[in-house]
């Protein structure tokens, strides 16, 4: 994974991978919960849900919760259950990395499109970090790329 260009460094560190891989299940259960059953959440659902992935200090990583607001290149902070202050991805000194779940029905095919790619370009160039984006329907589930807003490479 280390020769991946677009996440150079992240890549070969093994803290950041487990962490990322961590990330993964965390989002992947939270789209899964809010398509139906007793979470089904209006907001969430066929919606992309993302996470930040930031350096916590310890020479560690750290995962933000799980989020629709990832796409707009926006976290929120402070969140105290009725309103929450938003700061851009870009201006979060800690943040590392954006890791983006697509909704079920994403087909694996579409990983492939202009239209997709160019989505996810945008959020990297926005957030100035590399943007993992993964694969949560039936034949994408173990499916994920990187973007550094230039390029696309299937990681897996």
């Amino acid at each position: 994974m280390a020769g991946i260009e677009e996440c150079k460094a992240l890549c070969a560190d093994e803290k950041f991978m487990r962490v990322l891989d961590l990330a993964r299940g965390q989002v992947g259960s939270e789209i899964r919960t809010a398509q139906g059953g007793a979470g089904q959440d209006a907001t969430r659902r066929n919606r992309d849900l993302g996470v930040i992935i930031s350096k916590d200090g310890k020479g560690g990583y750290k995962i933000s919760r799980v989020s629709t607001n990832i796409l707009n290149a926006r976290e929120c902070v402070g969140n105290n259950g009725v309103a929450c202050n938003f700061i851009d991805i870009k201006d979060d000194k800690d943040a590392v990395a954006v890791l983006i779940g697509t909704p079920p029905g994403t087909r694996l095919e579409s990983f492939n499109s202009v239209h997709f790619m160019n989505t996810y370009k945008r959020l990297a160039i926005r957030t100035q970090k590399p943007v993992f984006i993964m694969g949560t329907g039936t034949n994408a589930i173990r499916t994920y790329h990187v973007t550094d807003g230039y390029t696309v490479t299937r990681v897996k």
